[in-house]
């Protein structure tokens, strides 16, 4: 009998569609201003923030994770994305969608973090850094510092654990649990 193998996962907040319709706005600005770059937009479907990186994990730290995830407590929220920039720095390949500073994500971060420290989980020490990848590029000369105005409001009342599948063609997300933030 095959042993199961090893899952690559992370812990993530979607967006909603009205989140994704602004920020495609702002896409298609990007690609406008930039036309002779080329610009690999990320999918709608596969934006995200991601409050925390998993890695692979064997089927017992997957069933501790889904149990963080869903037994998770925290009120839903509004998070501001004030602007669009390099990141993570001004010379890097990612374009992404940046929040204003928020009490309420770094709230849900934190008790995330501890909740997989407590069970031994893998966590990263470095400083969380929030953002929503919207593009890659291989090469551009200006900063691209773009403020959005307004801005974008979204939503957090879920956060979700994703399988997180390496193809050829791109990774593959799929949810594995859902907790409704109430």
């Amino acid at each position: 009998m095959d042993k199961p193998s090893p899952k690559r996962l992370f812990i993530g907040l979607p967006l909603t569609p009205s989140t994704n319709r602004a920020l495609d706005k702002y896409c298609r600005e990007i690609s406008t201003q930039y036309p002779s770059l080329k610009i690999r937009f990320t999918p709608a479907t596969k934006r995200h923030l991601t409050l925390a990186f998993l890695g692979s994990l064997n089927i017992a730290q997957i069933q501790n994770a889904v149990s963080i995830v869903e037994t998770l407590k925290h009120s839903a929220f509004t998070l501001q994305l004030e602007s669009i920039s390099r990141f993570p720095e001004q010379q890097s390949r990612i374009i992404a969608a940046l929040p204003k500073a928020s009490k309420m994500l770094n709230s849900l971060h934190n008790k995330l973090h501890s909740a997989l420290k407590t069970q031994g989980l893998p966590t990263t020490e470095r400083p969380f850094r929030p953002h929503i990848s919207l593009a890659r590029i291989k090469y551009m000369e200006n900063n691209l510092p773009l403020t959005l105005n307004p801005p974008v409001e979204m939503k957090v009342s879920e956060i979700i654990l994703y399988e997180s599948l390496l193809t050829d063609t791109g990774s593959i997300y799929t949810p594995i649990e859902i907790n409704d933030l109430s």
